[in-house]
């Protein structure tokens, strides 16, 4: 049997009873959170470090409807390496098999991934939960809202007026400790670690979106193509028997 093959037949049968399933058209498992959000998980080859054997990495994300589009290269952009999700302070994984231990280690990445990524997707359970889990994992799918980039427009569906200050400060803390530790890169001074982090979220984030609720007519436009993009997403959805009438 084929890694592929083998890789479907596994994680199918482990994740069957948390709600996921294969989806061919999007070539990833995939789960309904609710009508607005979707989660999904697959894999993808990588190099491996042993001779003679093939590596392999897992991409997870959770996609609203409100995204411009649901399709596999959406998918790709929405999807992150299971590194991601795991704390800084953890030892990063990697996956690699032969011919001899593919089921086995298929196996083990499995319950590996069960353990460590479900929590995080059952904590996101509506809009507002989802911002947080962007917040966390993939702030910068919430940047440019006033050009409805990424899932920007699931701020001003939830009504979002966080000035992401806290958000701001603690990233900036952090900085400024790994600064001080010289764990960053020769002549990386301060200054430009705020500029950096002020623009990736205040200038990137929060100002777009006031922009958004500051001028009616934008907004208008914003919630329109909030519901175009649901009522387009979920025929795709629909089509991909992800959804079923």
């Amino acid at each position: 049997m084929s890694f592929n093959s083998q890789f479907k037949l596994i994680f199918g049968e482990t994740f069957q009873t948390e709600g996921f399933r294969y989806c061919s058209k999007l070539n990833v498992f995939v789960k309904m959170l609710n009508e607005d959000l979707m989660a999904f998980f697959g894999v993808k080859t990588a190099p491996a470090w042993n001779k003679g054997a093939k590596g392999f990495f897992l991409t997870a994300g959770i996609i609203s409807t409100y995204h411009s589009s649901i399709d596999k290269k959406s998918i790709l952009y929405a999807g992150q390496d299971l590194n991601s999700f795991l704390p800084r302070n953890e030892a990063r994984v990697s996956f690699e098999y032969t011919e001899d231990t593919m089921e086995e280690i298929i196996s083990a990445t499995a319950l590996y991934v069960k353990e460590r990524l479900m929590p995080i997707f059952n904590q996101v359970y509506d809009l507002d939960s989802f911002i947080d889990f962007l917040k966390e994992y993939s702030i910068n799918k919430l940047r440019a809202c006033d050009t409805f980039e990424g899932e920007s427009l699931v701020l001003i569906k939830t009504d979002n007026h966080d000035d992401f200050q806290m958000y701001f400060q603690q990233h900036l803390d952090e900085l400024y400790a790994q600064i001080d530790a010289g764990n960053v890169g020769d002549g990386y001074t301060k200054e430009m670690a705020y500029d950096d982090l002020f623009h990736g979220i205040i200038e990137s984030i929060v100002y777009p979106r006031d922009k958004v609720y500051s001028d009616k007519s934008l907004y208008n436009e914003a919630l329109e193509e909030a519901e175009r993009r649901k009522s387009e997403n979920m025929k795709k959805l629909y089509s991909y028997q992800i959804l079923k009438n």
